[in-house]
C-alpha cells in the first residue's frame, strides 16, 4: 500500500445534484412490487405482511409514518403478487395518503383505532400462507431475504441519497462556519437539528465533542460543555427513507500539534478504506490494509477503540463491518466509514459503484485534504480553521 498526502484545497460550493420526480417514485414502488411477487413465488406464499419501519420506508420509496406514539398502532403494508395495501388506523389514514403515499397505487385496509391492529392482521393471515418481516403468528419469517433485496439501491434511491447527502453536508458545514467560540455542545446540536429539519431531514444521531472529549468517549452525544478550542461534529440523518452519516471538525486558531496529527492520521486511514470500497471487495481484507496504515501512522491499536464502519441504507446500520467480515461488498450498496483516532474523526457515507466509491456526503464548501492511495487521488474533509 502506497499512500501520500498533497496540499489542502477547497471544494466548489455547489456540487451537482440530480433529483427525480413523482413519476420516478411510482416507478420505484412498482419495481418493488415485482420484487415482492418474485419473493412470494420463491417461498410459496400468498401474501406478505410488512411491519418493520425500515421495510415500510423501502417499499413505499420513502414514506414515514410520523406522529404515532403507540408501536402497536403503527401502519403496516400487505402485499400479494398483484396488489398492495396500506394497513392503518382510521386516525392516520387520510394523513398518510395526503402526505406520504398519494399516487403510489396502494389500496386501503383500515381498522378503528379502538379495536387495535392485531385483529386485522390475524384476519389477513386466516386461511392464507402469509410471510412477514418480523415474527408474527404462524407467518413465515422473511426478514433476511427482504434485507438482502433492500441493500441494493435502485436508481431512484441513489438519486435520493445524493440529495440527502447534500442536505447533511450543508447542515454540518453551515453550522461549522457560524459556530461561535463559547457555544455549548447542546447549542451546536440544536443548530444542526434546525438546519436538518428545515430541509426535511430527521436527525438520527447527533454527536458533538468539544476540546478533546472524543479522545475519551469515541461514541458520544452532546452536553453543556462550552466549545473553546475545537469541536468534532458527527451527524446521522434520515430522509426519503434513507440514512447517511458524516463528520466535520472546526478549530478556533491554529490546532495543537497532537490534534493535527490525529486528524491527518484519521484522514489517511479513511482514504484507504474508501479506496478499497469496490464491488466484490472483502471487508476482512480492507481491514487488514487499514490496520497496516494504522501502524504506519504510529497508532496501531486505535482501530480497536471504535467501530470502523457499516453498511447503511434504510437502516442506519444495515450490517456492521468487522475484521472478520467475509461477505463481499456489492454494487449499489451504501457504506459509511468511521475512523476515530484520538480526538479526531473522519466519517462519510459512500455509494459503491462499478466505477468505484462515490461520496454521498461530499463537501459543499470546506477545506479538503488530497490523499493518494496507490496512485489514485482521494479527498477527505480537513479541519476548518476559524
Amino acid at each position: 500500500m502506497s499512500i501520500s498526502e498533497d496540499s489542502r484545497v477547497t471544494a466548489p460550493s455547489q456540487p451537482e445534484l440530480s433529483l427525480t420526480g413523482p413519476a420516478d417514485r411510482r416507478a420505484d414502488v412498482e419495481y418493488k412490487q415485482q420484487l415482492i411477487a418474485q419473493i412470494l413465488q420463491e417461498n410459496a406464499c400468498d401474501g406478505l405482511l410488512v411491519l418493520h419501519p425500515d421495510n415500510f420506508a423501502w417499499l413505499t420509496a420513502g414514506a414515514t409514518p410520523r406522529g404515532i406514539v403507540d408501536d402497536d398502532s403503527t401502519p403496516a403494508l400487505y402485499y400479494t403478487a398483484e396488489g398492495r395495501w396500506l394497513l392503518a388506523s382510521n386516525v392516520d389514514t387520510q394523513r398518510l395518503f395526503d402526505e406520504e403515499i398519494d399516487g403510489l397505487g396502494f389500496q386501503l385496509k383500515e381498522w378503528p383505532w379502538h379495536w387495535g391492529r392485531q385483529q386485522l392482521l390475524l384476519d389477513l393471515c386466516q386461511g392464507r400462507n402469509v410471510a412477514a418481516d418480523v415474527p408474527f403468528a404462524a407467518c413465515k419469517h422473511l426478514a433476511t431475504e427482504l434485507q438482502r433485496r433492500r441493500l441494493v439501491l435502485t436508481e431512484y434511491e441513489r438519486a435520493c441519497y445524493r440529495a440527502l447527502g447534500q442536505i447533511l453536508s450543508h447542515a454540518l458545514e453551515a453550522a461549522g462556519r457560524t459556530l461561535a467560540r463559547g457555544d455549548t455542545e447542546r447549542e451546536l446540536a440544536g443548530q444542526l437539528s434546525h438546519r436538518l429539519i428545515h430541509r426535511g431531514a430527521t436527525p438520527v444521531v447527533l454527536s458533538i465533542a468539544a476540546d478533546g472529549r472524543s479522545r475519551f468517549y469515541r461514541q458520544t452525544g452532546f452536553t453543556g460543555t462550552p466549545i473553546q478550542n475545537y469541536v468534532v461534529m458527527t451527524v446521522a440523518a434520515r430522509k426519503y427513507g434513507l440514512c447517511a452519516r458524516a463528520s466535520r471538525s472546526v478549530v478556533f486558531g491554529q490546532p495543537d500539534a497532537l490534534f493535527r496529527k490525529e486528524h491527518d492520521a484519521a484522514c489517511k486511514v479513511s482514504a484507504t478504506y474508501v479506496a478499497s470500497s469496490w464491488p466484490d471487495s472483502v471487508p476482512r481484507q480492507i481491514f487488514g490494509t487499514g490496520q497496516r496504515i494504522y501502524q504506519i501512522v504510529g497508532v496501531e491499536h486505535e482501530w480497536a477503540l471504535s467501530p470502523q464502519g457499516h453498511i447503511t441504507g434504510h437502516a442506519l446500520v444495515e450490517a456492521p463491518l468487522l475484521p472478520s467480515s467475509e461477505d463481499l461488498l456489492q454494487a449499489h450498496w451504501a457504506i459509511t466509514w468511521h475512523v476515530s483516532i484520538g480526538a479526531a474523526l473522519s466519517c462519510d457515507t459512500f455509494l459503491i459503484t462499478e466505477d468505484g466509491p462515490k461520496s454521498v456526503t461530499a463537501v459543499e464548501n470546506w477545506p479538503l485534504k488530497r490523499i493518494k492511495v496507490q496512485g489514485a487521488e482521494f479527498v477527505r474533509p480537513d479541519l476548518l480553521i476559524r
